[in-house]
């Protein structure tokens, strides 16, 4: 492995660290409040998303800042992965 190996790997963990910790704060804000219930063995993490951007909307006016955080650091996590296995391993066997 090289050098740019590890700082993806780094930027990946950071991006899913802060996407579950965000999402835990999601989750946590519905079963306090009563909008999802923590005994669902297949939650329906959609409809879980959903409920807390009507609940928050409401509540504020706007879409909660935990959505947002969750929202841009998973899609750092995905668009990293994507880009650096083409980059990577795809890119180089083509050219």
């Amino acid at each position: 492995m090289i050098t740019a190996d590890y700082t993806i790997l780094i930027v990946m963990g950071v991006a899913m660290v802060i996407a579950a910790g965000s999402f835990s704060i999601i989750a946590r804000y519905l079963f306090d409040r009563g909008l999802a219930d923590r005994s669902t063995l297949k939650p329906n993490i959609i409809d879980l998303y959903q409920t807390y951007i009507a609940h928050t909307r409401k509540q504020t006016g706007r879409i909660g800042v935990a959505f947002w955080i969750h929202s841009v650091s998973a899609g750092i996590f995905i668009s990293t992965g994507v880009c650096y296995t083409i980059g990577r391993f795809i890119l180089p066997r083509i050219i």
